[in-house]
């Protein structure tokens, strides 16, 4: 207890990089505060700190060892079930995406860990947590940092850019002038919602942010849409393919083992599954039509017949179709 006591005192006394003291000006101050420990014991503690927390560093100044403390990270309590969790989130971050702002994040990532490790080798249980999918996840495109860097300040700051954009298959860059309305970080890919000069009135644009070029602020302001709402209709339109202003009532027969998954995950809020026969069932809910949706259903193959929106109904039966004549020789 008197060296967590004491190393917790020592952590709350060290300085920014700026001011950074050597181990007897600590002991000094530990001393200062009612314990009279030897200078071993001290350097003892701080290179157990240094091993623990991240955010404690040293260096050399002669003869001398100078430390510090990054005191934004210094202030932080976490508890370890709460940096499991930001140590999960991180993980999955990195697996979908984001790996370059993760690492930018790297002093919290790792202050994260730190406490996963703990004091003994016994208490280590960072390599107990992952962040997986059955499904194939393809590999991100490459954004590059300084157009993300522009992006996010602007947004910050309201500001409109010009930006070099190259659509897929075009020849050459295009110069546009837009303004961001926010990120969109989905599918491997990070995507700006926006609106730019040239698109239609009301519409919201999605353009993948690995097709910038270059970007830059600009003085002239580009009006955004009065109230948006990323999570809005309009923009949802644009992001992940939304067709339907408002949910529809779907009808699928889904077999015995589908249906198990959707009890324990529901397709929609409002699910509802009935037994049909013993190996099939009936599930019901209203959803979005989009282009998620369609590529779900598909993707459950034998599995699931799609009964209602008669219009989903042909769409799929067509891609399904087309997808058995690839192996109608087979």
């Amino acid at each position: 207890m008197d060296q967590l006591f004491r190393q917790d005192l020592i952590l709350g006394i060290l300085p920014g990089k700026e001011n950074a003291l050597g181990s007897t000006a600590i002991r000094e101050r530990v001393a200062r505060q009612g314990l009279n420990v030897d200078l071993r014991t001290i350097q003892r503690d701080l290179s157990d700190l240094k091993e623990k927390y991240p955010h404690v560093h040293s260096r050399k100044d002669g003869r001398s060892t100078l430390w510090w403390a990054e005191k934004s990270l210094s202030r932080l309590s976490m508890l370890p079930t709460d940096a499991m969790n930001l140590a999960m989130i991180m993980d999955h971050a990195t697996r979908f995406g984001m790996a370059a702002q993760v690492e930018r994040l790297a002093p919290l990532r790792d202050y994260a860990v730190s406490l996963l490790k703990g004091n003994r080798p016994s208490q280590d249980v960072s390599n107990k947590i992952t962040s997986n999918t059955r499904f194939i996840t393809l590999q991100p495109s490459v954004v590059k940092q300084e157009v993300l860097d522009v992006i996010q300040q602007a947004l910050l700051d309201g500001m409109s850019i010009e930006a070099l954009y190259q659509k897929r298959g075009a020849d050459e860059p295009k110069l546009l002038q837009l303004k961001p309305l926010g990120l969109s970080y989905q599918d491997s890919n990070i995507y700006l919602s926006c609106v730019f000069k040239g698109l239609p009135q009301g519409s919201i644009a999605a353009l993948p942010l690995h097709r910038f070029r270059t970007a830059r602020t600009m003085f002239e302001d580009i009006a955004a849409p009065e109230d948006y709402d990323i999570n809005s209709v309009p923009a949802m339109r644009s992001l992940v393919g939304l067709r339907t202003d408002h949910p529809v009532q779907i009808r699928l027969r889904v077999s015995h083992t589908l249906s198990e998954r959707l009890q324990e995950n529901p397709l929609t809020e409002d699910q509802t599954l009935e037994p049909e026969t013993t190996d099939w069932w009936l599930m019901s809910g209203s959803i979005h039509l989009s282009q998620g949706l369609d590529l779900w259903l598909l993707s459950q193959g034998e599995h699931l017949e799609v009964l209602e929106p008669t219009a989903l109904r042909a769409q799929i039966a067509a891609s399904a179709k087309r997808m058995a004549s690839l192996y109608a020789g087979e």
